[in-house]
């Protein structure tokens, strides 16, 4: 199965999902944290859904701003909250493998895109589509489902944090990861694909990045962590998404 937002209300279930506090509390953080300081830098947000990042980026003083997304709902979506907020945001219908579109900006972020590879081939292209969007130079941050899923001793409930997610019976390139977001009364089942942090590590220099680093999610911090009492240890203990960092070399694919 593959999860098309182009589908009946898929796209604006996505949406719904962004307010779990999870996505604020630990993945926007970690994700943010890491992209860092945006003020005067040039910006693309690959694969940017409604532009949920694409609008905190640019409020973050990153000029100028070009959200991109394989699905024109998503787009529409995201056009309708330019539309409402003018942000001086552009947006495009686009496929994030295409290496025709060069461009050089100076960071590219990309949330949960390449989850999305079934196979090496496809994630390399995936990765070569993101260098051509970059600057010699620039760098990609990128939020993922992480690899590790498949090798950790247990799955977690997750349930208390939004959602779960279901693995296959083995282990195999291509193996599928279910994600169920639970939206109240609704629920979004997102599917995502098992491949080693290695074949990502290889598909990005490949195509022409360098000095991977992998990061583990982190908890915001707050007042409100204290009277916690480790709720989220699930979570990080056993982290269901990391964010890969890597620099665009001036030696292409």
């Amino acid at each position: 199965m593959v999860t098309d937002y182009n589908h009946g209300n898929v796209a604006k279930q996505y949406e719904k999902s962004k307010a779990m506090p999870v996505r604020s509390r630990i993945e926007a953080y970690s994700f943010l944290k890491r992209i860092g300081d945006v003020r005067g830098q040039k910006v693309v947000d690959i694969a940017c859904g409604a532009g949920d990042y694409t609008r905190m980026l640019c409020r973050a003083g990153a000029s100028p701003v070009v959200g991109l997304d394989i699905s024109e709902k998503m787009i529409a979506l995201a056009r309708e909250s330019e539309a409402r907020e003018p942000l001086g945001i552009e947006y495009l219908v686009a496929d994030a493998r295409m290496t025709s579109l060069q461009r050089d900006f100076d960071i590219g972020v990309a949330a949960y895109l390449l989850v999305y590879a079934r196979d090496r081939d496809e994630l390399a292209r995936m990765c070569r589509g993101l260098a051509c969007w970059i600057r010699p130079g620039g760098r990609l941050v990128t939020l993922t489902t992480n690899p590790a899923l498949y090798e950790f001793e247990q799955i977690p409930d997750y349930r208390k944090y939004g959602f779960q997610i279901r693995l296959d019976e083995t282990v195999h390139e291509g193996a599928p990861i279910e994600l169920t977001a639970f939206l109240g009364d609704d629920s979004l089942v997102i599917q995502n694909y098992y491949l080693p942090i290695e074949a990502y590590e290889e598909a990005l220099r490949d195509a022409g990045f360098r000095n991977v680093e992998i990061h583990m999610p982190e908890l915001s911090p707050g007042p409100e962590s204290a009277d916690e009492g480790g709720y989220w240890n699930d979570y990080l203990n056993y982290p269901p998404a990391i964010v890969i960092e890597c620099v665009r070399s001036s030696r292409g694919w």
